[in-house]
């Protein structure tokens, strides 16, 4: 991501204007401008293609209300195994975008996911939010993570939060069936991945033991994309395998026009 690109009016001071430690240096006077143009043709070719259909993800992932996704997650990512991809949702996800459809997690705009998961900072959860959640499950929905602990406002029902997490979570052990759909009560997102048969969308091979490729999966109207990208400093050969049967591939290389 290009964080600032400065407006640069004085032209005999190099290498420009910045903004310090809130933005790199990316301007018409940086000292490797023109030798720029082979990596922004493939942040460009990159761009255009990870514009193309829509992010395919399995998971949901639902984090709660009362920090911030760097707070949580700036140090860590969400443990959601690797060969998945996932989206954040706050609760105004929960409560006025998702809808059940077919046992999946569907919003507006065409995105669907199979399993929402639940982080532990959520189990202070807001009634509305879990009066939904029972409403996703009873139609269908699976769920994985912790059994929430109360309310934060002090407006809820008390009485009620427990009887909702006592029928969707009972102990909190266990798979437990509710309505059309499941709870993972003290399961990982790789459980309930595992024992909904969820195979993962990308897997490769490791010739090297630190060998990393992170991908995302874009669905088109006419086929999919996956942007797949090695996190080491070398050449990779390996063996990869998607989540597509009934065609054929084609291999697209950012740097070469």
């Amino acid at each position: 991501m290009i964080h600032t690109s400065v407006h640069q009016p004085l032209t005999d001071r190099k290498p420009g204007q910045g903004l310090g430690r809130y933005g790199q240096w990316f301007t018409r006077l940086e000292t490797w401008a023109e030798q720029a143009g082979p990596w922004v043709n493939y942040l460009a070719r990159s761009s255009y293609m990870l514009q193309q259909g829509r992010f395919a993800a399995d998971v949901l992932y639902y984090y709660g209300d009362d920090t911030n996704l760097t707070a949580l997650f700036g140090e860590k990512a969400p443990d959601v195994p690797a060969g998945y991809n996932f989206d954040y949702a706050n609760s105004d996800v929960i409560l006025n975008r998702i809808a059940p459809s077919n046992g999946r997690l569907t919003t507006a705009t065409g995105m669907s996911y199979r399993v929402l998961t639940l982080d532990a900072n959520a189990r202070l959860m807001q009634l509305p939010v879990l009066r939904k959640i029972r409403d996703l499950v009873n139609a269908g929905a699976v769920v994985a993570g912790p059994r929430p602990l109360n309310s934060p406002r002090l407006m809820d029902d008390e009485a009620e939060f427990k009887a909702i997490a006592d029928t969707l979570w009972g102990t909190g052990k266990g798979v437990r069936a509710a309505g059309a759909g499941k709870v993972y009560a003290d399961g990982s997102v790789a459980e309930a991945l595992a024992g909904e048969k969820v195979a993962p969308d990308f897997e490769h091979t490791k010739p090297q033991p630190d060998t990393a490729l992170l991908f995302v999966h874009r669905t088109l109207p006419d086929g999919e994309l996956y942007w797949v990208n090695n996190r080491q400093a070398r050449v990779e050969s390996v063996e990869a395998t998607f989540r597509v049967s009934g065609k054929a591939p084609e291999l697209w290389h950012p740097t070469r026009a």
